[in-house]
């Protein structure tokens, strides 16, 4: 709008600048034109009454007539209007000096015969020197009008540079003010789909702006409140679940040892065997529980530490001799390298961390296979690194092995579908201990999976307020 206003501010300055110097220009060239032909014209008089006068020819006083009358013509095609009024006064007492002179010529005019006297050549020469001057005056008046213009020209000129500039400024803003209402609902559609995604769901979404970006928010909304149903329903399912699970896998544990320890009897060899392999699938299906319900209290409410201080090597060998009935069934062979680190952490949530990290090796490991795990610290940073000698891990489905629920390929070997949960859940812990886990690339050792964690080697109130 200010740039369309600024053109048709231009275009109108312009016209009436084109229009009053054309005009202006127009009145003054007429005019010092006419006042040159006024001068010829008197001179031409003048000439014919001396020539009438000497040698009293009668044509000569005939072309002092037609000259007389292309005066008389000159004068009244003049355009006063707007002209000087000491210029208008000037012509006035030209053609009243010269009608004067031309009744006295015409009364003594008789019969072919004038007697001029010398005042009134005088007079003709008083004529042709006020024409000089209304000459010389159309002349400067040419050049001052033309000076007059320049100047108007120049004021025209600042004038548009001013609106110009006036006019780009305000577009500018008014571009910025209507860029950022327009931007501001668009935002705020971003914002809530980013808080879907990052936040989650309980944040009701309310969207103001266009008719049309309103609706979005509508719809967006909607989306909101049926994923946060699905989620709740989710949850609902995975505690029931859970919950549902645990019961009939303790009397399944219970039931297992009491044979194991023949309460009901002697077992031979073969169902010795058969009691491994169920303590071994008790196991597993009880990691998988863990793990359902570890995440079940990780998302539903903040995470709730409890820092002492421990030998760090310590628990990795006691989380290493529980799963050892798992390792002897895949005949695999622990290679330790651990080195005796005391830290001050959440021992219950680190025990979940290097499990999980364990069993996921473990699951992947072939018969006969090798499991490291290697134990130091540097600079009060802890690194634990667990490692196998399975498949690995495709660089597809890298950038997804941490999300909640995400399955690769499950291990030939291992008859029960995992959740999908026990990467994420380290990666959980770990974030919110200030620790990080990464995933390293294979050796010629152990070419499977290899973990990387890291984890500062003391935490608690006295060392990170944000860890409570």
């Amino acid at each position: 709008m200010p740039l369309v206003f600024t053109v048709i501010y231009t275009v109108s300055e312009v016209s009436n600048y084109t229009e009053k110097s054309q005009q202006t220009l127009f009145q003054t060239v007429n005019t010092t034109e006419n006042s040159r032909i006024i001068l010829e014209r008197l001179i031409s008089m003048e000439r014919s009454i001396r020539q009438f006068q000497v040698l009293n020819e009668p044509e000569f006083f005939t072309t002092y007539q037609e000259q007389r009358q292309k005066f008389l013509d000159v004068m009244k095609s003049l355009n006063t209007t707007g002209l000087n009024p000491d210029l208008v006064k000037k012509l006035t007492v030209l053609q009243h000096k010269e009608f004067q002179l031309y009744q006295k010529i015409s009364s003594i005019s008789v019969d072919n015969q004038l007697e001029l006297l010398k005042s009134d050549f005088d007079a003709f020469d008083q004529l042709t020197a006020q024409a000089r001057i209304l000459l010389a005056e159309g002349q400067k008046r040419v050049s001052l009008e033309a000076r007059a213009l320049s100047i108007v020209a120049q004021r025209v000129r600042q004038r548009l540079l001013y609106s110009a500039l006036a006019s780009i400024s305000l577009a500018l803003i008014f571009a910025f003010v209507f860029v950022n209402l327009l931007i501001r609902p668009i935002r705020g559609v971003g914002q809530a789909i980013r808080n879907l995604g990052e936040v989650g769901f309980e944040q009701p979404i309310s969207i103001k702006g266009p008719p049309d970006i309103k609706d979005l928010g509508i719809h967006l909304e909607w989306l909101r409140q049926r994923l946060n149903r699905l989620e709740y329903e989710k949850k609902q399912f995975i505690r029931n679940v859970s919950h549902e699970l645990k019961t009939p896998l303790a009397t399944l544990k219970e039931g297992t040892d009491l044979l194991s320890e023949n309460v009901v009897g002697e077992l031979n060899a073969e169902q010795q065997d058969i009691i491994q392999l169920m303590k071994i699938g008790n196991i597993t299906i009880n990691d998988l529980v863990e793990n359902l319900l570890e995440y079940q209290r990780t998302i539903s409410t903040p995470i709730d530490f409890n820092f002492s201080t421990f030998g760090l090597e310590s628990l990795v060998e006691r989380i290493a001799e529980e799963y050892q009935l798992l390792l002897r069934s895949k005949n695999i062979t622990l290679n330790n390298n651990l080195s005796p680190i005391s830290m001050r952490a959440d021992y219950d949530k680190l025990k979940i961390i290097i499990s999980n990290l364990l069993s996921n090796a473990l699951k992947f490991s072939p018969q006969n296979g090798i499991i490291g795990l290697r134990l130091y610290s540097r600079q009060n940073i802890i690194e634990l690194i667990v490692e196998d000698q399975g498949p690995g891990i495709a660089k597809d489905i890298q950038p997804f092995i941490f999300n909640d629920f995400y399955q690769g390929n499950n291990s030939q070997d291992w008859k029960i579908k995992a959740t999908g949960l026990g990467l994420a859940l380290v990666q959980y812990y770990l974030e919110a201990q200030q620790g990080s886990i990464n995933l390293l690339p294979a050796n010629e050792e152990f070419c499977g999976a290899r973990f990387s964690v890291k984890i500062p080697q003391k935490q608690g109130r006295e060392y990170d307020a944000s860890f409570i």
